[in-house]
């Protein structure tokens, strides 16, 4: 049985201040019930890639390789909010998943924390 990859799209809540990237994940990991955490696994990332979510994202961040096994850790709020306006404006069905994530980065915005997408 071959192991699916899990990719968290997460915000450290607002009370916890950890800067190493890898610290960062296994925070994410141990705190997949925390409501700035999603979990996707790999079949959730190629799902999203061809329903356009990330080539929305990728014309936010300027990472054209956005997608599986290719990360971004996002710091600007003007991007974070480009990235929420472009979804909005697109026509992606704003699933649970979808809205988590603008969930996050509303979240990352207001309590001035950066989102990371570990794809």
């Amino acid at each position: 049985m071959t192991a699916v990859k899990l990719c968290p799209v997460f915000c450290l809540l607002k009370d916890v201040q950890i800067d190493d990237y890898c610290e960062m994940i296994d925070w994410a990991y141990k705190n997949k019930d925390e409501k700035t955490v999603l979990i996707l696994d790999e079949n959730d990332v190629w799902l999203y890639q061809t329903k356009g979510l990330w080539e929305v994202i990728a014309n936010e961040t300027g990472n054209h390789l956005f997608g599986l096994y290719e990360d971004d850790w996002i710091f600007d709020f003007n991007v974070m909010q480009n990235i929420i306006n472009s979804i909005s404006r697109s026509d992606l069905l704003v699933d649970e998943n979808i809205g988590k994530i603008l969930f996050i980065l509303n979240y990352a915005i207001t309590n001035k924390k950066s989102v990371v997408f570990h794809l």
